[in-house]
């Protein structure tokens, strides 16, 4: 997102105790005495496993309120941390056919927060080649990738996770009026740069944005990506970490382009990638493209 101002105990069986315990008296002899309660139990056993098969078959709440599969806050300011309201949704995005997330990679691993630098250098390493473009036959935008030193994460690896989200058939480049490149040097239109929080909040801060060490932003033609978020994501993302960086590309992405934020446009439906979806998602699924696999765009009622 754009940090702007931008997930039956069975029944008593005390009553065919005393009816079987009678029978057997007629009968005579202490063996059905001893064979009826152990039919009895044998009932009560088969009963019980019947009711926890039919429980394990159904659907559970969370499970009925999975979404389809998200972002990040907004820049145009500080995204809220606070809980959302509990009618919201918490679900992850929803998974392909293969048990994967919806970009076809399985749940990250998660390191431990405490382990995420806070502040780093404020330098960059800037991911060495190029890569081709992406989109249809409109205006190509170059872009560099660069990773804050210091931090552990390579700047090849994460230039290959924007190219693959840039390059996404439900991306900026759906309605084929633009394209992505991206460069190693010279001019570029914008940088995607992952920075510590405390390197996020001074280059948002000279532009007049409250990032709060917490959600990322666009200024002038940098795309300022939080390291917290992305590792961890969100509540919503919490499972789906690698789903929710394309949230966070397409989010920024799409401020750079003009886009400004989104509502939900009804509840049930698909969270715009303009949404500020780690505020609340008010009802929506979560969703981290900007058009669906058929090519629509997905939006919602501007938010001002």
């Amino acid at each position: 997102m754009n940090e702007r101002r931008r997930p039956t105990p069975p029944p008593s069986s005390a009553a065919g105790r005393r009816r079987r315990g009678g029978r057997s008296r007629r009968r005579g002899g202490a063996r059905p005495r001893l064979l009826w309660p152990g039919l009895a139990a044998g009932t009560v056993l088969v009963l019980a496993g019947g009711l926890a098969l039919r429980g394990a078959s159904e659907p559970s709440g969370a499970d009925t309120a999975a979404s389809s599969a998200t972002e990040e806050p907004g820049s145009h300011g500080a995204g809220g941390t606070g809980a959302a309201p509990q009618d919201e949704p918490t679900a992850s995005p929803a998974k392909e056919k293969d048990g994967k997330g919806q970009d076809g990679k399985g749940r990250d691993e998660k390191p431990d927060p405490g382990s995420i630098p806070s502040s780093g250098p404020g330098t960059f390493a800037t991911a060495d080649g190029s890569g081709d473009r992406v989109g249809g036959s409109g205006r190509t935008l170059t872009y560099v990738v660069q990773v804050e030193d210091g931090i552990g994460i390579s700047a090849p690896d994460v230039a290959a996770e924007v190219e693959r989200i840039l390059a996404d058939e439900r991306g900026w480049t759906a309605d084929g009026k633009v394209g992505f490149r991206r460069v190693s040097g010279g001019a570029s239109d914008f940088r995607v740069r992952l920075a510590t929080a405390g390197t996020v909040d001074d280059i948002c801060g000279q532009y007049g944005l409250d990032t709060g060490g917490e959600v990322n932003c666009n200024v002038g033609q940098d795309v300022m990506v939080n390291l917290k978020r992305w590792l961890l994501a969100t509540r919503y993302y919490a499972d789906d970490v690698t789903p929710y960086r394309a949230l966070i590309i397409n989010h920024e992405v799409g401020h750079f382009l003009g886009h400004g934020h989104e509502g939900c446009p009804g509840a049930g439906r698909p969270a715009p990638v303009m949404m500020q979806q780690i505020k609340g998602l008010h009802g929506c699924r979560t969703n981290v493209w900007p058009y669906d696999a058929e090519g629509r765009a997905v939006t919602g009622p501007a938010v001002g």
